[in-house]
């Protein structure tokens, strides 16, 4: 379950410099698809950090690292820091007299994870973690703590967003360091999934219009197309503006301010893919919906998404198929690129598709079909109640409790429903298989997949909500094609010759391919385009923003304590 935030301040998350210049010494990735740092020849003594021994030294290292210039950009928390070593006996968190805690080897790794994820470190700092030493006498564990110490202060979510509650700002984030698990403290500090970051570089833009009064509301209209004249046209043009889809210089009103113009119908169409409509330029009820979403309501959609990426981040490998509920698309990423996309159905309402992982393992090409006891029961009764010839014209065969085929003629179908309905219907494959050429299979608890469908024209519809909780896909075979890819003898041309007969055939992957199906309703794509989708489940249980918000603190405008001004 997501942790509810206090949100009391705005910080901004620093952004500093450019992305990794070096890389760490002698990494490789663990079993969890994270960097682990491996220093060959280093002494890499693991102590946890409640049982370390006092670090002689870290006041002085602290003072000294507060007046180096490469963390100017940094909002470091220096006397928090200072008092936490002070106040809990100068106990190393992160070294050892001979080399590193478990923390502080995550925290190196993770840096260089998060920095490939979007977390934006100045190459003065990348290199000074680069080439930090193995601790090996009082000295140098003083530096390599104070180091490590400074850098996390100034880059953990919780000490300098308003993701983070007030009793871990700053240096109160060292709080918990000592006492979680090392893996689960770098999951929260430093997320390792590039949307995450990709988003929360976002935030001050949206904190801005927030600030600034957010935009004016587009009157109701009850439709609007291309080349018409309306008095809401002003108010539309002033609302795209704002949010940049109509570039300032495109702003001018032309001789009729009401002219709905190609200009402008272009950002409206820009808008409507940004916000997962139909971009057709018309502007009807569910586009004049989107654009009458508060400045205030975007903000919290972003607060709550990426409490959601933080939370979920961790599970994302660098190679996976993400379902993502509110896009209603399916996606394979690979490092951060999209490899694979198609438009995807998900479940109606009264029948939510569920947000799980798992792993691909096998692609059943012409796969037969057990309707469920509750879509049997209801779903294929009402249909063979309105056409009696139904379910034998879409090759269902019928079995009796004992197992026995019985015909459809000899059941009154008014009779039975949910809690008296003792069949089983099956289905066999072809062209009305309610599971299409393709089916994904997958282990989870919800007897739901991905698959194709033989309603293909549902996927010209706008909101695709019409399943009974299973994924379809609009391009089963392709994606089939793609996930084979690497499983020999199993081209394009194979799996059309056999979904060709009509046989049931199981493909085990040779490649299995993780998935996950999840509910995000704003996040930054990976073209670097904010989207926003509309909360259809209403699971959005969107953050409260105190009154005391009312500025975000720009990156660079804080001043060091006078203690630490350098001389």
């Amino acid at each position: 379950m997501m942790r509810c935030t206090r949100m009391t301040s705005l910080i901004a998350l620093v952004v500093v410099g450019t992305s990794f210049g070096a890389t760490f010494a002698a990494a490789e990735r663990d079993n969890d698809g994270f960097l682990q740092e491996r220093s060959a020849g280093e002494a890499t003594e693991v102590l946890p950090g409640p049982d370390a021994a006092p670090v002689a030294g870290i006041d002085e290292a602290l003072t000294e690292l507060a007046r180096a210039p490469m963390f100017d950009p940094l909002p470091v928390d220096w006397p928090g820091l200072l008092n936490h070593y002070a106040e809990n006996g100068n106990r190393a968190l992160f070294t050892t007299p001979t080399g590193f805690t478990d923390l502080g080897l995550k925290l190196r790794a993770r840096l260089a994870v998060a920095a490939k994820a979007g977390l934006k470190l100045s190459a003065e700092i990348a290199a000074a973690l680069d080439q930090m030493p193995s601790p090996s006498d009082t000295a140098s564990q003083a530096r390599a703590e104070a180091l490590l110490a400074a850098i996390l202060v100034g880059t953990a979510v919780d000490a300098t967003t308003i993701l983070g509650d007030d009793d871990q700002r700053g240096a109160k984030v060292l709080a918990d360091a000592a006492t979680l698990d090392a893996k689960t403290y770098v999951d929260r500090q430093l997320p390792g999934y590039y949307r995450f970051w990709a988003l929360l570089d976002r935030m001050p833009t949206h904190v801005a219009r927030y600030q600034a009064g957010g935009w004016p509301e587009v009157p109701s209209v009850k439709k609007l197309e291309p080349g018409q004249s309306n008095p809401a046209v002003a108010v539309l043009r002033q609302r795209l503006t704002v949010t940049g889809e109509l570039a300032p210089q495109d702003a001018q009103a032309p001789a009729d301010p009401n002219l709905y113009d190609a200009k402008l119908v272009a950002a409206v169409e820009t808008f409507q893919r940004n916000h997962g409509l139909l971009d057709d330029g018309i502007i009807g009820g569910r586009t004049l919906e989107e654009l009458n979403v508060s400045a205030e309501k975007r903000l919290r959609q972003v607060l709550l998404n990426l409490e959601r990426m933080r939370e979920e981040g961790p599970v994302f490998e660098p190679r996976h198929l993400i379902a993502n509920i509110p896009s209603q698309e399916v996606k394979v990423i690979e490092d951060g690129k999209v490899a694979f996309h198609t438009k995807a159905i998900f479940g109606r309402i009264e029948r939510k598709s569920p947000t799980l992982s798992s792993v691909i393992h096998t692609v059943k090409l012409n796969p037969d079909w057990t309707a469920p006891y509750k879509i049997a029961a209801i779903d294929e009764v009402k249909r063979q109640r309105k056409d009696p010839n139904f379910l034998d014209s879409h090759g269902f065969t019928i079995y009796d409790s004992s197992g026995n085929v019985v015909s459809a003629q000899s059941i009154n179908w008014f009779e039975v429903g949910p809690g008296n309905f003792p069949y089983t219907l099956r289905q066999a494959p072809g062209p009305e298989n309610a599971l299409g050429p393709v089916k994904f299979d997958f282990e989870n608890d919800h007897a739901v997949f991905l698959h194709g469908t033989p309603t293909v024209s549902l996927f010209a519809k706008q909101d695709r909500y019409f399943s009974s909780g299973c994924v379809r896909t609009e391009k089963p075979i392709d994606l089939a094609e793609f996930m084979l890819q690497q499983t020999p003898d199993w081209d394009r041309a194979r799996i059309d010759a056999v979904i060709k007969t009509g046989k049931t055939t199981l493909v085990k992957v040779a490649n299995p391919l993780p998935v996950h199906i999840t509910y995000m309703t704003a996040w930054v794509d990976e073209d670097g385009v904010m989207q926003f989708r509309k909360d259809a489940y209403g699971y959005d249980r969107l953050p409260a923003l105190s009154a005391e918000v009312t500025v975000l603190l720009a990156m660079g405008q804080g001043e060091a304590p006078a203690a630490f001004n350098r001389d």
